[in-house]
């Protein structure tokens, strides 16, 4: 057990150490150091008439201890953050030595002095007053006499008492941080975990000043994110040059910022930001690097390059889908700081599926592929069940129409024909160009059971050749209808009393009969071509087609009866997901 002399000088140590990391700035100045004014207000300082004659803009100053300095030659014996105790019984006679007394504490970094009365000065000298008031040095008058040994007993106690309290509050800190990267926790918790700590808003965002995550704690998701690159980039160019090269964590701009950068064997991910709050029994800036410890071994652990990004991203779509959000306003800020701009643009959702052995497209690449069209991209995956573990969900933002810019339509068309070449031969379905970010939503689910109904490139009687990349909702209107329908059991059990024959023919029986009858409807009215596109010759084709219409007792030139058939194999298709078989 640590004996009481060690442990007063480790408590003493700390506070030195605190005072000289936070005298640059006192607004991250930890709650363990009271403040002149604090100690002022003191009761054995209260009962002596404690009074503030000069150099009250300097009266949140941290106090680190008490000193009685009776001599003229103190300054150099102080460490700064001191709070000088003194009768002036041991001073010079006159004033002419003052200036020079009071020069020398200011730049010891003394926090103030204290002066009794009565002993030595019946009032204070005017002339230590204006030194004083000069340099901007608390100068307190006590008009009773007060033990002196009382006071530093005072002040020491509650020094020492809320630094024992800051040291278990930097244990917690670093418990509760550590057991989180233990865990795994994903950085969005982390996150939350940080914001409730320091009771403060909290973002974390990445190199390119785009919010990854945040914790808004109780401020409005729009006062927090908007304008928050503009805003980001500010508070940086504001940070101290130092800041940078030592990795610490620094305040950057006017309104108050802690920053902090994750990073982790020579590789900065982005910065941890803390907005202005109360101060922390630890520390705001430790705290804020306990986090960022945390979220480094997090990303390490995760052991991919880039996967803050999309999880953000997934996230965000996920929570548009489910409604998830106060408003349009305070989701158009949500997108604005993921780097979707939705202000003054057209916005359209995208739904992907890649080839059977194709790549699938990473956040990364469709970001990219994006911004060198002049538009903007964010995806993820969709939630919901029965669809491809291979399909993407995709919002884009495509500037106006207007003088000299291309049509929102043929920027989409060539970034969805860029997109299938990423996703080796993808199939991608579009909803409607909307302006609203809240429409947003329909056209994503619009797109996602668009694609759902379409068949596999390599499917039977899939993609064909010279069919087009992208399939818009606005042009499929059947296919949307069934996409939207393919749950309803009304719609399983017309697809079973339609085609039930001819599927369980081809399960038993090892014949493609559904598949031509696929490439038939495609082209009703040229049986050549289709059979061209089932790679049949026309003899054997009209062969298995008289075998089709007899199986179902039907008459394959009947414009209705054909009709049906378009809608069954559309909810054969659509119930598939749209795979490839």
């Amino acid at each position: 057990m640590l004996s009481l002399p060690i442990l007063t000088w480790m408590i003493w140590s700390n506070t030195l150490t605190t005072q000289r990391n936070f005298a640059s700035n006192r607004t991250d100045r930890p709650a363990a150091l009271p403040t002149v004014a604090e100690v002022l207000a003191l009761p054995v300082l209260a009962d002596g008439g404690a009074r503030v004659v000069a150099g009250s803009h300097g009266l949140d100053s941290p106090v680190r201890w008490v000193h009685v300095a009776e001599s003229r030659d103190v300054a150099g014996l102080l460490d700064g953050g001191e709070l000088l105790l003194a009768t002036g019984v041991g001073w010079p006679d006159g004033d002419g030595w003052m200036a020079g007394y009071i020069a020398e504490l200011s730049a010891a970094r003394v926090a103030g002095l204290v002066l009794e009365l009565g002993t030595r000065y019946a009032s204070v000298p005017e002339t230590l007053v204006e030194c004083c008031a000069a340099h901007g040095l608390p100068l307190a008058a006590l008009d009773r006499r007060v033990k002196f040994v009382s006071v530093t007993e005072a002040v020491h106690g509650r020094i020492i008492a809320e630094q024992m309290a800051a040291l278990r509050a930097r244990d917690e800190v670093h418990a509760q941080f550590s057991e989180l990267s233990l865990r795994g926790s994903p950085a969005d918790y982390i996150v939350a975990q940080l914001a409730a700590v320091l009771r403060c808003p909290v973002v974390l965002e990445d190199m390119a000043h785009q919010v990854v995550a945040y914790e808004p704690a109780g401020l409005s998701e729009e006062a927090l994110l908007h304008g928050w690159e503009s805003r980001s980039r500010a508070a940086h160019r504001a940070r101290p040059q130092e800041a940078p090269q030592g990795g610490r964590t620094s305040h950057g701009g006017a309104e108050g910022w802690l920053l902090t950068p994750i990073e982790a064997r020579g590789t900065r991910w982005g910065y941890l930001v803390a907005l202005a709050g109360e101060p922390h029994p630890a520390g705001r800036a430790l705290v804020l690097e306990q986090a960022a410890v945390a979220l480094s071994l997090s990303r390490l652990a995760d052991g991919t390059a880039e996967n803050w990004t999309p999880a953000a991203q997934h996230w965000l779509l996920a929570s548009l889908l489910e409604g998830r959000y106060r408003s349009d306003t305070a989701l158009g800020a949500r997108f604005e700081a993921m780097g979707l701009p939705v202000a003054r643009r057209r916005l359209c959702g995208l739904a992907l599926r890649a080839a059977t052995t194709g790549p699938t497209p990473g956040a990364a690449e469709v970001s990219r592929l994006a911004r060198s069209m002049g538009a903007a991209a964010i995806c993820g995956t969709p939630e919901a069940s029965g669809y491809p573990g291979r399909t993407l969900l995709i919002a884009v933002s495509l500037p106006e129409p207007g003088p000299g810019r291309p049509d929102p339509g043929t920027v989409l068309d060539s970034f969805a024909a860029r997109l299938a070449q990423l996703g080796g031969g993808a199939v991608l379905a579009a909803g409607d160009v909307v302006e609203q970010v809240g429409a947003l939503a329909a056209s994503l689910n619009d797109a996602l059971e668009l694609l759902a109904s379409i068949p596999g490139a390599s499917s039977p009687g899939g993609q064909r050749a010279g069919a087009p990349v992208l399939h818009r909702a606005t042009d499929r209107p059947l296919r949307r209808l069934i996409g939207q329908l393919r749950t309803d059991p009304r719609l399983q059990e017309y697809l079973e009393r339609s085609l039930g024959t001819l599927l369980d023919h081809d399960a038993n029986h090892g014949t493609d009969l559904v598949a031509v009858l696929t490439a038939f409807l495609a082209h009703p009215g040229n049986r050549t071509r289709a059979a061209a596109n089932s790679h049949l010759s026309r003899s054997v084709f009209y062969q298995r087609l008289d075998v089709i219409a007899s199986l179902l007792g039907t008459d394959l030139a009947d414009g209705e009866v054909i009709a049906g058939l378009q809608a069954a194999v559309m909810a054969w298709e659509a119930g598939r997901g749209g795979q490839a078989r």
